[in-house]
Parts: C-alpha cells; structure tokens; sequence
C-alpha cells in the first residue's frame, strides 16, 4: 500500500486502528484536506468560542494540539510506524478569535533519517495570515502499523 493510500484509507476510517482524527481531539472536528506524500499534510479547525482564553482569543494550549494533530498522523503515514515526540516548539505571531472562523495547519518533513523526523509547521488563518509556527522532533519507534 502506498503513503497516499494509507492517507485515504485513515480519512475514510477503513484503517482498524485509524487515527484521522486523533482520539484526543476529536472533539476539534479536524478536516484533514491536503497531503503530498513526502512533503505535507493540512488540516482545517474550526476556532471556537470553547477554545477562548480570559482574553477572548484561542488558549495557547490549542495551537499546539493543532500543531500536534498535524504532526501525529503524518508522521505515522510517513514512517508507517509509530512516533513518540521528543520536543515540539510553538511560536505565537497573531491571535485567533472565534472571528477568524477557521485555522489551517500545515506541517512539513524537514528531515528524516531511520530513528528521527524532524518536521515544521505553520498555521495560518482564512486570508493566509500567518499566526503561529512550529518545529518538532520525533524518535521513530519499531512497533510498524
């Protein structure tokens, strides 16, 4: 099977131990839209007012769920094997606000060797404004899917 097609299969729930979305934020209501085998995958959430901190904008906790939702599952397609996270870095440009409506996640492979990935990603509003980065490490584990 190739990578686009374990893509499919995960986004159609075909797969027995399917992580589209992941068990823990199912509650985002994720659509996972976009993948280049090898190079990306996106994701669109919705901005909700659950999500606001005290302030009225998206709690910093979300943005790096968001970013971990991305990473998770296209480190798992990519590798065909499970990942455990060594480190993930969030960098906070622009607030969110249930206004926005929608964010979308980008996230990238900027390097993979047999043990490591290491992965960026971007998240961005509707109009392409730029309001969070981030970088992850992640150990491949040996366990294949």
């Amino acid at each position: 099977m190739t990578k686009t097609e374990l893509y499919q299969k995960f986004l159609k729930s075909e797969y027995k131990d399917s992580i589209f979305p992941p068990p823990a934020v199912k509650h985002l209501d994720l659509d996972y839209f976009d993948y280049k085998e090898g190079e990306y995958i996106k994701h669109k959430a919705a901005v909700k007012t659950d999500y606001n901190n005290p302030a009225g904008v998206m709690f910093g906790g979300y943005y790096g769920m968001l970013f971990d939702a991305a990473y998770g599952p296209f480190s798992f397609i990519e590798t065909q094997k499970y990942a455990a996270s060594l480190d993930m870095n969030v960098v906070y440009l622009k607030a969110v606000t249930p206004k926005d409506e929608f964010v979308i996640t980008q996230a990238n492979i900027i390097s993979e060797s047999k043990s490591f990935l290491i992965m960026d990603a971007q998240m961005r509003k509707l109009d392409r404004t730029l309001v969070a980065t981030s970088t992850t490490r992640m150990m491949i584990l040996d366990k294949k899917i």
